[in-house]
């Protein structure tokens, strides 16, 4: 089968478009015809080697952490597999997923899942559509309402509304009944309003800690050099939850990563809390994990029409070095697509 894939850690140059074994389905798994899958920043950063200290697979690494495709073929038990039989999905079911950290490879023909990472597709959304949603809706819903503890009524910050974590947590976060504020340029502010952001911050002309208040969260999806103007906009107590740099020390410990690593993150977590009780808050990092469970809570909220998929552009699986191009400007608007359609 055609797969992306590369060899040697670099730029976007070593990424190598080609022939890769067809994927083999375990039980409890499903093996999927892959149809679309999403460019994310932690694609290209693998590929840059900039996660190899928690995650160091053997070469050749396929890329590819999300998608939507059509079940081809399920696992069953066999004397020597491991594993559960699988009962609710059957052949030619629409389905989407984010796989799990250590197994990438959806920018690809087939793939091979555990079926409870899966859910079936949005019945109201296109496979482009669909792909575009694992990834940044789970960031978005563990962060918010796992290590936030978003409710209705809550008042919520996002920074770079128009990204693709951006544009789905407003919508999100509205959904839940949340009082929504965000960041963006002027250009973007008629894209956000029909999304349902209450407060559009054009970070060009305006101090955000100069116009917002009293807020309960702060989602982060720039990095430390928002967290002090952040971290004014939040009332006593509140939680600026970061989805970017070290994680905390718990998921660094989950990753096995060397006692180096570890003592880095421990001092920089240490910085981190450090820093936000300054102003009364607290800081919490979140990576996100994949959850078929999950995702099937937010099927239910595309398919009521309060979240719909904002598509920045797509691209044929030939041409995902081009696609990481486009993704490493950060100027897209919504999310970047691969397609594997003949």
């Amino acid at each position: 089968m055609k797969a992306a894939y590369f060899n040697a850690y670099g730029g976007t140059e070593k990424v190598e478009i080609g022939e890769q074994p067809k994927p083999k389905v375990l039980a409890g798994q499903l093996r999927i015809k892959m149809q679309a899958a999403s460019v994310n920043p932690i694609d290209w950063k693998t590929l840059n080697g900039d996660l190899k200290a928690l995650i160091k697979p053997p070469f050749p690494i396929r890329l590819g952490s999300d998608g939507a495709g059509i079940v081809e073929s399920i696992g069953e038990n066999a004397g020597e597999s491991i594993g559960e039989n699988v009962t609710n999905f059957k052949i030619g079911d629409e389905v989407y997923f984010r796989c799990h950290k250590m197994d990438t490879g959806t920018f690809a023909e087939y793939f091979c899942v555990p079926a409870e990472l899966v859910a079936h597709k949005p019945k109201n959304m296109s496979f482009i559509d669909a792909a575009s949603i694992p990834l940044v809706g789970l960031t978005v819903l563990q962060s918010l309402k796992e290590k936030a503890g978003m409710t209705a009524g809550s008042k919520v910050l996002i920074h770079a509304g128009a990204g693709g974590v951006g544009t789905f947590a407003i919508q999100y976060a509205k959904a839940c009944g949340a009082y929504v504020a965000t960041t963006a340029s002027k250009k973007r502010k008629t894209l956000l309003t029909k999304l349902g952001a209450d407060e559009i911050i054009d970070y060009h002309n305006q101090a955000v800690e100069n116009v917002l208040s009293d807020f309960d969260i702060v989602l982060d999806t720039l990095g430390e050099s928002v967290h002090k103007a952040s971290y004014k906009t939040l009332k006593q107590g509140g939680v600026l939850v970061s989805v970017l740099g070290i994680p905390d020390n718990e998921t660094v410990a989950d990753y096995d990563a060397n006692f180096i690593v570890k003592l880095v993150a421990r001092l920089h977590n240490r910085k981190m809390h450090r820093q936000a009780a300054k102003y009364g808050a607290k800081y919490k990092h979140h990576l996100m994990y994949a959850n078929g469970a999950q995702l099937v809570e937010i099927t239910k909220l595309i398919e009521a029409k309060k979240i719909v998929a904002i598509i920045d552009s797509t691209f044929p699986l030939d041409q995902v070095q081009a696609a990481f191009a486009r993704s490493i400007t950060g100027r897209s608007q919504g999310k970047i697509i691969i397609t594997m359609n003949e």
